[in-house]
């Protein structure tokens, strides 16, 4: 029996099961409190799926947790050290649940009045959904076979810093996508600053947060992590730069124009960086490096 089969067909049944849940839920609201509260604020403002968002990973956690958990037997995996991470990954989520309501000016509205988008349940969903993942796919139970030198709490904190990572980046690219959206100075040029500027740049300015939080986690010394992330951020601003730039045509010239000149635009810049020593100090084509094994 392939471990890597079952741990698939595990977690594939664990989303399915938790969907279904989840869906079975929604139709009966009168039958959980929470659906109840969760329809009267949707009431007051559009927070009905994002709502459904946070039910679902809070159903998936522990469903895929038993599923996982005779998986991990077999592979000769710790289970207590899973399950104490996974119930860290729940109170998590439980607490991440009232931020829709009290966070949504990050988000600005699109599409009428107390509305955000569906960027912002984008946004919620990627946070929520990289631990899901996590669980899901059986990572969080780590091998009792460790490398040379490591111990299982090294493990654990190897694994937990590369979700700290996952999210980060995430994240910072939802935000971006956000920020260029509704850019607003001039309107015109916000083309330029969401896609793909504001993916690329909130991308690399998340990695530039989200590396250091993790070297904190590592249980020896990274430096690297730091100095990449210091490369990541030097990045970023470079695109972040290139696209307010380029989105100043929007004050003589139509959103479409600026749009074709600013998707291209972040890439010929990591072009010129290539040849280019004085450009190349700021802007690095990188990607983010995890922790080797760590959502193994």
């Amino acid at each position: 029996m392939n471990p890597l089969r079952v741990r698939v067909a595990a977690g594939v049944i664990a989303g399915v099961v938790s969907l279904v849940l989840t869906v079975l839920l929604a139709m009966a609201p009168e039958a959980v409190g929470m659906f109840e509260w969760a329809r009267a604020k949707a009431g007051e403002r559009d927070r009905g799926g994002v709502a459904l968002i946070f039910t679902w990973a809070l159903i998936a956690l522990p469903v895929a947790g038993l599923l996982q958990t005779p998986v991990a037997r077999l592979r000769g995996a710790r289970i207590g050290a899973g399950w104490a991470l996974l119930a860290g990954y729940w109170l998590f989520v439980l607490l991440l649940a009232p931020v829709p309501w009290q966070g949504e000016g990050l988000f600005p509205a699109t599409d009428g009045p107390d509305r955000s988008g569906g960027l912002f349940g984008a946004a919620i969903g990627l946070v929520i959904g990289t631990v899901v993942y996590a669980v899901v796919s059986g990572s969080v139970f780590r091998l009792r076979e460790v490398r040379a030198g490591e111990t299982l709490p090294a493990q654990v904190r190897d694994h937990l810093a590369a979700v700290v990572v996952l999210t980060a980046v995430c994240t910072g690219a939802v935000v971006g996508l956000v920020l260029g959206r509704n850019f607003p100075f001039p309107r015109a040029g916000a083309p330029a600053l969401f896609l793909p500027g504001g993916a690329l740049w909130g991308l690399h300015a998340g990695a530039a947060g989200g590396l250091p939080a993790a070297a904190r986690l590592r249980p020896y010394p990274d430096q690297r992590l730091t100095t990449t992330a210091a490369d990541f951020a030097r990045t970023g601003t470079a695109l972040l730069v290139c696209c307010l730039c380029v989105s100043q045509l929007g004050w003589f010239l139509p959103g479409w124009v600026v749009a074709v000149v600013g998707v291209p635009a972040p890439f010929l810049l990591f072009v010129v960086a290539g040849r280019s020593e004085r450009v190349g100090r700021w802007v690095r084509f990188q990607t983010v490096e995890l922790p080797k094994g760590a959502l193994a």
